[in-house]
């Protein structure tokens, strides 16, 4: 069978701070941020106050790509569920300590970094733009 399927990328979508998070992340991550489009386009008809808000963008740090924008004016977010996290598994203790504080910082830790029964070190958190987060090193 041949592979059909070429990447799977995550999209979040922020309530108007979406160029903040993903230079957060950028800084946690080491990435590079590629803003694509705003609000600006005439064709989208977004409100004047709108136009400097991401209609689509991107962050690339290793192989991993995660798409972002922010709600369409008008549009609601409906943050709180847990059915969805990201989760990363990093090589080194160190990186994935560094890693969770840095995501954890002005968030709500669900469950701190530290070893488990299971042998492997994890923790879980909401950042502060509320994106769910796993960290996880063998």
């Amino acid at each position: 069978m041949s592979k059909m399927i070429k990447s799977l990328e995550p999209y979040l979508t922020f309530d108007g701070n979406c160029e903040e998070a993903l230079n957060t992340y950028a800084k946690v991550f080491n990435g590079k941020v590629t803003i694509q489009q705003r609000y600006d386009n005439p064709a989208m008809k977004a409100p004047k106050e709108y136009h400097n808000k991401v209609l689509h963008a991107s962050i690339q740090f290793d192989d991993i790509a995660i798409l972002a924008s922010d709600i369409m004016p008008g549009g609601q977010l409906s943050r709180g569920s847990s059915d969805v996290s990201l989760s990363l598994n990093v090589s080194s203790l160190e990186e994935s300590k560094r890693i969770f504080e840095q995501l954890a910082e002005g968030g709500k830790v669900h469950h701190p970094f530290e070893k488990q029964f299971w042998g492997a070190w994890h923790g879980n958190l909401v950042d502060k733009y509320g994106i769910r987060w796993m960290v996880n090193c063998e």
